[in-house]
């Protein structure tokens, strides 16, 4: 009897109704973001998205659709800039399922939003309701910014336009979270700085290594490793003259193809 009361039960459970909602994709990828859809189980789609490169969002909301449920697909299209500005004009697609527990509905029709949150690994997360303020989980376009101070530099070492320059920082923020999960904007600061302006490589380094194991879990740590490096450290990941340890790896397609026409001074 309690087994038919609870079978009757679950079948008459109500799904969540999302109705009047706005969709804004945030872009993690290191690669641009060409428009996605989100369907549920009941034959309800919505869409967003435009071009949006990495570290995109907060800027482009679509309106006003309606889904059910608590299960969704969240299909993309995405494809790597550099590629097609030779040619290649491939446009690659992504797909993946995403669960949502039951939230409430604003009663502001205004503030019904749905972000969607797009991420290195290709998973993808929901945020509902959405904040419309500029709060990146990965700040892509913050550490770019931060970059511009070290632009001579950068000059000096990397014959590239603005946009490719953008690019690379991107992917260099991508393969910090996608080995260390690093999220922390000093973190990713340093990361980059070292990654572009002192060894590519840098990662390998047996102490470096140490650092980005032991420290994944506390936001700043590695930045505070970074800024009181000592001496010998510092030349020894400048030079290269260090006996190098294994790094983490990176699936193929996870990041873009590194330029190989690209002019890297010393």
């Amino acid at each position: 009897m309690c087994m038919l009361a609870a079978t009757m039960c679950a079948c008459g459970k109500s799904e969540p109704v999302y109705s009047g909602i706005s969709v804004m994709g945030r872009n993690y990828l290191p690669y641009n973001l060409s428009g996605f859809t989100i369907a549920d189980a009941f034959g309800n789609t919505a869409s967003g998205g435009g071009d949006d490169p990495p570290g995109a969002g907060g800027g482009s909301v679509k309106c006003c659709y309606k889904l059910k449920g608590t299960e969704f697909v969240v299909k993309w299209n995405y494809y790597d800039v550099d590629q097609w500005h030779k040619g290649d004009k491939q446009m690659l697609h992504g797909e993946t399922k995403v669960s949502m527990p039951q939230s409430q509905v604003p009663d502001n029709v205004g503030s019904r939003i749905l972000e969607v949150h797009f991420f290195p690994d290709r998973h993808v997360e929901f945020q509902f309701p959405g904040q419309l303020v500029d709060d990146a989980r990965l700040p892509i376009v913050a550490v770019v910014k931060w970059m511009k101070q070290y632009q001579t530099q950068l000059d000096r070492r990397y014959d590239e336009r603005e946009d490719q320059q953008f690019r690379r920082i991107a992917r260099i923020v991508a393969s910090a979270w996608l080995k260390y999960g690093l999220t922390d904007r000093d973190d990713l600061e340093q990361y980059t700085y070292f990654s572009l302006l002192m060894n590519s490589r840098f990662d390998t380094h047996p102490e470096a290594q140490r650092i980005l194991k032991s420290t994944a879990s506390q936001p700043g740590a590695f930045a505070k490793w970074a800024l009181s490096l000592p001496d010998h450290v510092r030349f020894e990941v400048t030079s290269g003259k260090f006996v190098a340890v294994a790094a983490p790896s990176i699936a193929d397609g996870l990041l873009p193809s590194a330029r190989v026409d690209e002019a890297q001074h010393g």
